[in-house]
């Protein structure tokens, strides 16, 4: 049967180019900022989700820090970034609300952070082994280090929040490939599990998002038909799941994944799409669809990836696509605003209050918004 694309691609890798034309690594797409409900920062990543990093405050919209290349941890509170210093490696975990920096460790060889848990507390790193013949994968828990040599190629899908469960992507030499669960507890790998074993879920991946409590990973498939779906891996069980969207789109037009405060609910906004579906994670349903007028698709901005965020008692929604940005009523299921601006928007963040909505614009000044109606402040 064939299954879905990874969630994280590893650039070093040499695979086909069939096996990369068939989906988009959230690693390098995905939304491009990402703004915790009633933070004080908006995290933006100009170059991709694996970094660098830009944090804006949301009271001043001034830039108060910048991070090398890492990765997020879905908390927001931990940011781990791996820094090349001739053959060696350091890993430096950074508070994400400061910008402060604490050595991890120093690693000989060339390694790369693939995974983080969902808290930040553990990492995982790989580097070839064998003449890239093996896949050694390494997870750094709080006081040790583990490795698993695993024979062939494989990267990383997720991290479990606790540390025990790798789920990986197992690459065959003509390009296909096989999901399968590693526990470090047994040191067993396994096939991973479908809710429904009959469904064939296939497509391209185009974002993805992860809940702060380490339960799901969130990701957006667009099929060869422009049906989409998401997939919803429960990171604490190892099942996947299927979530089909009423919504036709592609790879330009699919939109970003954002979640309620509560995590309990997810929203699918899609600007180019012209639609915004809610999805309860409860039930792992679709409960609304509320659709509007599009831009054109002359329109379309490919270089610029979308990105969303919601207040912090998540009454509305901000999206944005390219240049153009909504404002979203959740409650309602409204659109309570169009907004258009001279360049693309590369982040979004609302205040601790909810009522201002910052927008930073690529290559321009940071601008702030009236939540409920749009108005420039």
């Amino acid at each position: 049967m064939r299954r879905l694309l990874p969630l994280l691609l590893l650039l070093a890798i040499p695979f086909p180019s069939v096996a990369l034309a068939d989906g988009c690594p959230p690693a390098s797409c995905g939304t491009t900022s990402v703004a915790p409900p009633g933070s004080k920062l908006v995290f933006v990543f100009p170059n991709g989700r694996q970094g660098p990093l830009w944090a804006y405050d949301v009271a001043s919209g001034h830039k108060r820090f910048v991070l090398p290349n890492g990765m997020l941890s879905a908390d927001g509170s931990v940011f781990v970034a791996a820094i090349q210093e001739g053959r060696t490696m350091r890993f430096v975990r950074y508070d994400a609300r400061t910008g402060h920096g604490r050595l991890l460790r120093i690693v000989r060889g060339y390694w790369n952070v693939v995974g983080i848990s969902a808290d930040g507390s553990r990492i995982a790193r790989f580097e070839f082994g064998r003449r890239g013949q093996e896949t050694v994968l390494t997870v750094d828990d709080p006081g040790r280090s583990t490795s698993v040599r695993l024979p062939g190629t494989f990267q990383l899908d997720a991290l479990s929040r606790d540390g025990r469960r790798l789920f990986l992507v197992h690459w065959h030499r003509t390009g296909s490939y096989d999901l399968q669960q590693y526990d470090r507890a047994t040191k067993r790998r396994s096939p991973t599990r479908l809710a429904d074993p009959d469904e064939k879920m296939t497509g391209q991946a185009t974002s993805a998002v992860a809940t702060r409590d380490g339960h799901w990973q969130l990701t957006l498939y667009v099929k060869s038909n422009r049906h989409t779906f998401v997939h919803a891996l429960d990171l604490r069980t190892g099942v996947a799941h299927c979530i089909d969207l009423p919504i036709l789109a592609d790879l330009t037009t699919a939109g970003a994944l954002v979640l309620a405060p509560d995590q309990k609910t997810l929203y699918v906004a899609g600007g180019y799409a012209g639609s915004v579906a809610t999805v309860d994670l409860s039930t792992l349903s679709v409960t609304r669809v509320t659709r509007f007028r599009a831009p054109t698709r002359y329109d379309v901005d490919l270089a610029i990836g979308p990105t969303a965020a919601v207040t912090p008692n998540g009454r509305m929604l901000a999206f944005s696509a390219g240049r153009f940005l909504w404002l979203y009523d959740t409650a309602f299921g409204t659109v309570r605003a169009e907004k258009t601006f001279r360049r693309p928007v590369i982040g979004l963040g609302f205040g601790p209050d909810g009522r201002r909505l910052l927008v930073v614009a690529q290559h321009g000044p940071a601008v702030f918004l009236d939540a409920a109606s749009g108005r420039r402040l």
